[in-house]
């Protein structure tokens, strides 16, 4: 008899210490009367969801494609009646989690996307309900978004990228999504070898009427330039400056059009190189790749200018050229006059030498290989002005920007 009355008073207990009334069969009886896919509006009342959105990576930016694929997850909250419970009656359970395919979730599409059109996650994350009624819902993914990039500022350059959620079956009127704050987190966040985000924006837009609206989250990436500065700019600015040397080689050593063809091929080679670093982008062209364009014809030109000159240096002087160029360079510089002396004095020093009378045709030859240096010369300080001209206004440009 004892025995019976301890056992009653046992299970009496059991069963009200664990009443089978617990948070979870709140949900579900909630669930019995509304169903999944009816977003919830009370007396008028509209539903507001909050987003945030958190990057954990940036994966790739391809210029090519104009996509960024990033890896990062949109957080969404909100707050539903017919949740709330008591937590103390409840073995202290503050929240449930539930199926997202039992519950309502925000009807947002990732308008911009490329791969998959608008989902926001491929695998299936169960929301979390709180006792207060608040909703949490996770959407995490790969992305693939488009990206409008600019490259004319190449390597200096900074991209713009978004993400479009845009409202897709309820009304603005029945749910007003609004930004969580903050509404842009890097919590886990892995830094990219490429590019860095620098700075963020958030925009809420409306459309067709006022009926839908979209939450526009922006993104500023900058390219890291060191690598490329050190890889391509530098390597260039030497070449294009050891470019100018060949005006220094004399004519007579052989060795002028050895040193022009063997920056030239070296130009060429580097330039091979460059080219699989270079955005290949249409829509905007770099001006560091016009600026290797100016290079490369600067190169072209100077082999031609050093055949012109080794041309001058072997002109016999019967040359119509070496006679038009000589009468030239008299009259203009003023060869007669303080820029021949040397040319006097060493043909003074031959005559005393030889003992003989002034040989002119030693004095012509003095006199025309200096106005071959000349031109050498001349060609020398053109090219230099070009490279400064051309060199000046790309760095310019790029700092300016």
């Amino acid at each position: 008899m004892h025995t019976a009355v301890w056992i009653m008073l046992f299970v009496h207990s059991v069963a009200g210490r664990f009443t089978p009334n617990t948070p979870v069969d709140i949900v579900v009886d909630y669930f019995k009367s509304h169903h999944p896919l009816q977003f919830l509006v009370y007396e008028g009342e509209i539903l507001t969801v909050s987003v945030n959105f958190n990057v954990l990576h940036l994966d790739d930016l391809d210029e090519t494609k104009q996509a960024l694929t990033s890896t990062a997850w949109f957080y969404f909250v909100w707050n539903l009646k017919g949740f709330e419970w008591n937590e103390t009656k409840y073995q202290n359970i503050s929240r449930v989690v539930v199926s997202e395919e039992l519950l309502w979730l925000p009807d947002l599409k990732l308008y911009n996307s490329i791969d998959t059109f608008g989902h926001l996650s491929e695998d299936v994350f169960p929301t979390t309900v709180w006792s207060n009624g608040t909703v949490e819902w996770y959407a995490a993914k790969k992305y693939v978004t488009s990206c409008k990039m600019d490259v004319s500022y190449f390597p200096f350059d900074q991209q713009r990228c978004y993400f479009r959620l845009t409202q897709w079956v309820s009304f603005s009127s029945e749910v007003n999504f609004t930004f969580y704050d903050p509404p842009i987190t890097f919590r886990a966040f892995e830094e990219n070898g490429e590019w860095k985000i620098t700075d963020t924006s958030v925009k809420k837009d409306y459309f067709y009427e006022g009926k839908y609206q979209s939450l526009i989250f922006g993104l500023v990436l900058v390219r890291r330039r060191p690598f490329y500065v050190l890889s391509m700019m530098v390597p260039m600015s030497f070449l294009s400056a050891l470019n100018l040397m060949v005006f220094h080689v004399p004519p007579g050593s052989g060795e002028k059009m050895t040193l022009c063809v063997s920056v030239l091929l070296s130009y060429s080679v580097y330039l091979t190189y460059i080219n699989t670093l270079l955005p290949p982008v249409s829509d905007y062209v770099a001006l560091f790749s016009i600026y290797l364009i100016c290079m490369f014809v600067l190169k072209t030109l100077t082999v031609v200018a050093s055949v012109f000159v080794l041309h001058l240096h072997s002109a016999l002087p019967t040359s119509k050229l070496r006679q038009r160029l000589t009468r030239y360079f008299s009259t203009t510089l003023t060869l007669s006059n303080h820029q021949n002396g040397p040319l006097i004095k060493a043909a003074s020093q031959d005559v005393k030498m030889s003992g003989k009378e002034v040989d002119a045709p030693s004095l012509s030859e003095k006199r025309w290989s200096f106005i071959v240096k000349r031109v050498d010369h001349l060609f020398f300080v053109t090219f230099l002005l070009l490279f400064l001209t051309s060199s000046s206004g790309l760095f310019c440009a790029l700092l300016v920007s």
